[in-house]
C-alpha cells in the first residue's frame, strides 16, 4: 500500500499473499471462534425448552454443523489433490504452487471439523453422565455477564476495585 500510494508502483504478488493469508487465517479463526463460543447461534427458542430437549438441541445443532463442515473438508481435500495433480500454479509472477495455500487453507478446516466433533463427543459424555449443565456451559452463547467480565480483563479494568487500581 505504500508503495502503491508514495511511490505509484504495486507487486501483485502482494495481492496474493495477503489473499492467501486472509483464507487459511479465516479457516483456522473457526476453530477458536468454536472454543470462544463466538459463532454466532440463534436460540431464543432453545432458552425456553426443558433442560434435557435444550441439551439435546445443543448436540443436534453441533452434529448439524459437524456434517456441513464435512462437505467442506471433502470439497477443500477435493481441490488441493486436483491442484497437486494438475501441478496447479497461481497465475502471477510468483507462481505459487496451489497446493501449498490451498492446503494451508484445508488443514485449517479439518482441524475445525475434528474440533468440532470432540466438542460432540465432550458434550455427548457430560449429558449421558448427569452433567448436562456443564455440556451447555461449554457450547451455549456467552452471556452478557461474560462478555463484559472479557471487555473488563482486555482493558485492565477487571482488576480494580472502586475505580482505583
Amino acid at each position: 500500500m505504500l508503495a502503491r500510494r508514495f511511490a505509484g508502483f504495486s507487486s501483485q504478488a502482494t495481492t496474493e499473499l495477503t489473499g492467501y493469508a486472509l483464507a487459511f487465517g479465516i479457516s483456522w479463526a473457526l476453530a477458536h471462534a468454536l472454543t470462544m463460543r463466538a459463532h454466532i447461534r440463534i436460540d431464543v427458542l432453545v432458552n425456553y425448552l426443558p433442560d434435557r430437549l435444550r441439551y439435546v438441541m445443543h448436540l443436534l445443532s453441533l452434529i448439524a454443523l459437524a456434517v456441513f463442515m464435512g462437505f467442506i473438508a471433502k470439497g477443500a481435500y477435493d481441490l488441493v489433490d486436483e491442484s497437486i495433480l494438475f501441478r496447479a500454479t497461481d497465475i502471477s509472477v510468483l507462481q505459487t504452487p496451489l497446493w501449498i495455500p490451498q492446503g494451508l487453507w484445508a488443514l485449517g478446516i479439518v482441524v475445525f471439523l475434528v474440533l468440532i466433533l470432540l466438542v460432540i463427543l465432550e458434550n455427548f459424555l457430560l449429558v449421558l453422565s448427569g452433567r448436562g449443565r456443564e455440556a451447555e456451559a461449554l457450547v451455549h452463547m456467552r452471556t452478557y455477564q461474560e462478555e463484559v467480565a472479557e471487555a473488563l480483563e482486555a482493558t485492565g479494568l477487571a482488576d480494580t476495585k472502586d475505580g482505583a487500581k
